[in-house]
């Protein structure tokens, strides 16, 4: 493709010049509305190869995916706490241990864009891997140890943010990471539901099937149960748009990524989130064609 033939010589050129820095991020803050207008285009019958391509979303050796985890708080843990399984959460923590490095952005891109009033905007994402050292030398990041990411994760589960396991061709261009480091960086975002790119269009992109491929559930799905009251709350909060109500409770959708969101926000806690597959035992092991490197 044309694009794949242009990024040869777009990328080291846009790296040195336009990548994120603590000096151009009020650049890229003022552009997110535009970016997210953008990528609800990915389904689009015309305008969808060529932002799925500009995005690095699809395209010969573009591995760009992402993986949503249910809020931890959002669990069913009845089995587990009896049987000693590990949760998703626990899945990140071993990660961090396991990593040689690891950074917090200053600020959540997408809370600064647009300007979210009800999350903190200075509660950025968590990467892993020796090529985030970059984010540190822009001053767009700061080093932590094991101990402070654990309590960072804790954290974004007592706030009710979504963890989205990410890896990403573009993220690479955007942050300034060489191309023989790209592959030694894994993220890990904590969304709210009212200004991440990813939840915010979810429901759009999954109208193509490779996008659906790309960016899905770790294997959790929300299920209600008898004390639903029809209040409509999981309606209103849900990204996918795929809880509606039928004369037995709750109805959801096989669209459903697993965020749980509708069960943190329930207030009669008549929603769990149910594992349908066994969970993999590594984190990394969710990524296929690329396996990213955060020892």
């Amino acid at each position: 493709m044309i694009l794949e033939k242009l990024n040869k010589y777009f990328d080291p050129f846009y790296k040195r010049f336009f990548s994120v820095t603590k000096e151009t991020w009020k650049y890229y803050v003022k552009f997110q509305p535009t970016s997210a207008k953008m990528i609800q285009n990915t389904s689009h019958p015309f305008w969808g190869p060529l932002v799925r391509r500009l995005y690095r979303f699809e395209g010969k050796n573009y591995y760009t995916q992402g993986h949503v985890l249910p809020v931890n708080k959002s669990l069913d843990k009845s089995d587990r706490i009896t049987n000693s399984m590990v949760t998703p959460v626990d899945l990140v923590k071993r990660a961090v241990k396991e990593s040689s490095y690891r950074i917090i952005l200053d600020r959540c891109l997408c809370r600064d864009g647009f300007e979210c009033k009800d999350y903190p905007r200075d509660f950025g994402c968590l990467m892993l891997g020796q090529a985030c050292r970059r984010m540190v030398e822009t001053g767009i990041a700061r080093s932590i140890t094991v101990e402070e990411a654990l309590g960072f994760v804790d954290k974004a589960s007592d706030l009710g943010l979504v963890s989205i396991l990410g890896w990403a061709e573009f993220e690479a261009v955007a942050k300034g990471i060489s191309h023989e480091d790209h592959t030694n960086y894994f993220e890990i975002c904590f969304c709210c539901p009212c200004c991440c790119l990813g939840l915010q269009n979810y429901k759009h992109m999954h109208k193509n099937e490779h996008m659906r491929s790309i960016f899905r559930t770790i294997g959790w799905r929300a299920q209600g149960t008898e004390e639903c009251l029809n209040c409509g709350k999981c309606v209103e909060v849900c990204p996918m748009e795929c809880i509606s109500f039928d004369g037995d409770g709750i109805s959801v959708e096989n669209d459903c990524v697993g965020c749980g969101l509708c069960s943190v926000n329930c207030p009669s806690d008549a929603i769990v989130m149910k594992e349908l597959v066994p969970m993999k035992d590594d984190l990394l092991d969710y990524f296929w064609g690329v396996r990213p490197n955060i020892s």
